[in-house]
C-alpha cells in the first residue's frame, strides 16, 4: 500500500487505495464480534493478528488492499490512548488484550465502529473472520 489512511477512510482518486488497519481497531472490533457470541473479554496478540490476518484477506478478495499496523509501539499507544477501554493482560501463559470490566459491547461498537469504512467493518463482522477467533 503506497497510499492510504487508517481503517476510517480510504484514500481515493488515485491509481491504488489501501486501508490501514490499527491494533485499535483490530482489538476492539474482534472484541465485539467474541462479545456478541457471549465470549471472553480477553484475546491474545496471535488470536488478534490471526483475526487481522483474516480481515485483510476478505477486503483483498473483494478487491481492496489493506495493511495491518500492529507493531509494539502502536500496541503499546492503544494502551494509552485507550486505557479506559483495555489492558495488557496473560491468561494461560499468553500475553495479550483484555476489556476492562467496566466496558461493555455498547462502549466498543460507540467508539470503535461509528467512523469505519463499510468494507472494513463488513469484514470485521464476517463470519470467516470471526471464527478464526473461536466464536
Amino acid at each position: 500500500c503506497g497510499y492510504g489512511l487508517n481503517a476510517k477512510y480510504k484514500q481515493e482518486g488515485v491509481a491504488e487505495m489501501c486501508f490501514y488497519i490499527g491494533i485499535e481497531d483490530l482489538a476492539a472490533n474482534a472484541m465485539i464480534e467474541m462479545l456478541k457470541k457471549g465470549g471472553r473479554r480477553f484475546l491474545t496478540y496471535n488470536e488478534i493478528e490471526m483475526y487481522g490476518a483474516e480481515v485483510v484477506q476478505i477486503l483483498r478478495e473483494n478487491g481492496e488492499k489493506a495493511v495491518l499496523i500492529l507493531s509494539r509501539e502502536n500496541t503499546d499507544a492503544l494502551f494509552r490512548n485507550y486505557s479506559e477501554f483495555f489492558e495488557e493482560s496473560e491468561q494461560n501463559g499468553k500475553r495479550g488484550i483484555k476489556l476492562k470490566e467496566n466496558k461493555e459491547i455498547e462502549d466498543l461498537i460507540q467508539q470503535f465502529r461509528g467512523y469505519l469504512a463499510l468494507d472494513v467493518l463488513l469484514a470485521f463482522m464476517n463470519q470467516r473472520s470471526v471464527q478464526v477467533l473461536g466464536a
